[in-house]
């Protein structure tokens, strides 16, 4: 009989081995379809500065996706007259650099642009990634 504590003991795989697929194909029970899409803002001071300082590089909001396991598309975000090219969102892995939308922070606020993605671009990008799915 298993009980929560026994459950809780027991391993779990890594996230993202369940939610992302290896390089050579898709991973047996990965809930996920179509690409992994991350957005990043040079003026996102929380993983930028104050990451740099605690793990001695920028994290992912501030600098984009690193090359693991494949190499990703890298794009812009764009604004919502534009429409996205199926061929720059039709990756595995995706990119977005928004810094030219995710800019607020207020002067004092250490976070900078972290929390800036509430915006119609944000909208725009996740409802075009929703159509390129189908």
């Amino acid at each position: 009989m298993t009980t929560a504590k026994s459950a809780a003991r027991q391993p779990r795989p890594v996230a993202y081995l369940r939610l992302l697929p290896d390089a050579a194909g898709a991973h047996d029970g990965a809930p996920l379809r179509g690409p992994v899409v991350t957005t990043y803002s040079r003026h996102d001071r929380a993983t930028g500065f104050w990451h740099l300082r605690a793990e001695r590089e920028r994290g992912i909001g501030h600098s984009g996706m690193a090359p693991i396991p494949l190499e990703p598309s890298r794009i812009r975000l764009l604004p919502t007259a534009e429409r996205y090219p199926f061929d720059v969102l039709n990756h595995r892995f995706v990119s977005v650099d928004a810094s030219a939308f995710y800019v607020r922070g207020r002067r004092l606020n250490p976070a900078g642009a972290d929390s800036d993605h509430l915006r119609p671009e944000s909208a725009h990008l996740l409802l075009s990634l929703a159509d390129c799915s189908r």
